[in-house]
């Protein structure tokens, strides 16, 4: 592998001139890593700096079943940096999704190159500063994640009354980001699913039946059929979630908070217009919504409920096929059925784990 070309092709070293660029590739070091393997995790203490020769690198945060992907990296790009300049533990984890050739510099030579090649600094401030640009876009998504904890408390507490849910919030939460990540690759949806709406719809959708609370526990418990009266009762529960979210926006209009509101209100709408509270139809119930709405279905035909008993992975499937078009949106359940043994996945992982 030629370093100094590796290197005239990335937007750090390019235009440096090919003698400083022969001087810097002096310091660095080749690292190969197979498909799937890390390349740092998240908590650790940052010693190299790294440039993507060839193959590609994601970007992940969090741990087990709910680590999130936060973007990949193509050849040419360099990432690492972060934790070497604030020497802070690593923010993330890397890890290689192909077979991936990197180049390296540790702590010292990093630090080195930095003080005595003002274009790499300065291309390296630039770099810095669109990935702050970017971490300044998202600040109000940071902001949620340090209040996570506190939003998973208020809806286990609507949650928790019911001794059948388990860790319900957590498999429709991911049910709903892998749905989401989905239907971002699907050109009917692209423009809708943005990085962003993911983020904020992973933070959000545990909240879905917050409303549950104002809920008789001789309703919400009760083995029997439901009376017209009690379905009424039930009914009601969106829009008490929904007046909840609107003193949140009363302090704190975020697009984060408008996608919640729109998720509780709107996650018993159906797609033919025969859902609650409003009678919407079609693409008028948000998008969060229609993707809670096939999520919940799906975890709660699955699951035992007071109610009911657990439905076997088939009769789900063939469910969500009777219902694309009535219940659902049609293309989003098309996605999903597609994809069913991902979500399968999700349900086995948290299968007799109670949260």
């Amino acid at each position: 592998m030629d370093i100094v070309a590796h290197l005239g092709k990335s937007d750090l070293f390019a235009g440096l001139g090919l003698e400083a660029i022969r001087l810097i590739a002096q310091r660095f070091e080749r690292e190969f890593y197979r498909a799937g393997e890390i390349i740092f995790r998240e908590g650790e203490r940052g010693t190299r700096f790294y440039l993507i020769a060839a193959g590609e690198v994601a970007i992940l945060q969090g741990t087990g079943i709910s680590q999130r992907e936060l973007g990949r990296m193509p050849a040419g790009q360099g990432f690492g940096e972060m934790a070497l300049i604030s020497r802070e533990p690593r923010s993330a984890t890397a890890q290689a999704m192909v077979d991936t050739e990197l180049l390296s510099l540790d702590q010292e030579d990093f630090t080195l190159l930095l003080d005595q090649n003002e274009g790499f600094a300065q291309r390296m401030l630039r770099m810095i500063s669109r990935r702050l640009k970017r971490a300044d876009e998202v600040a109000t998504l940071d902001l949620m994640r340090a209040h996570q904890g506190l939003i998973m408390s208020l809806a286990e507490l609507a949650d928790s009354r019911d001794a059948f849910t388990g860790a319900h919030l957590y498999r429709v939460r991911d049910y709903c980001t892998l749905l989401a990540k989905l239907m971002a690759q699907d050109r009917r949806y692209q423009d809708q699913t943005t990085p962003d709406f993911i983020e904020a719809l992973y933070h959000v959708s545990p909240l879905h039946d917050i409303g549950k609370v104002a809920v008789p526990d001789s309703i919400l418990m009760k083995k029997g059929k439901l009376t017209e009266e009690e379905f009424e009762t039930i009914k009601r529960h969106p829009a008490i979630g929904a007046q909840a979210m609107d003193t949140v926006l009363e302090y704190c209009d975020l697009k984060m908070f408008r996608i919640a509101r729109g998720l509780i209100w709107g996650h018993h709408e159906r797609y033919d217009g025969q859902g609650y509270p409003q009678g919407l139809k079609g693409d008028a119930i948000p998008l969060e919504a229609r993707i809670m709405a096939i999520a919940d279905f799906y975890d709660a035909l699955l699951s035992e409920r007071a109610y009911k008993e657990a439905y076997g992975h088939e009769r789900v499937i063939a469910a969500i096929r009777a219902e694309a078009g009535k219940r659902f949106d049609p293309a989003m359940a098309e996605i999903m059925l597609n994809h069913i043994e991902q979500f399968h996945a999700i349900h086995r992982a948290y299968a007799d784990k109670v949260i």
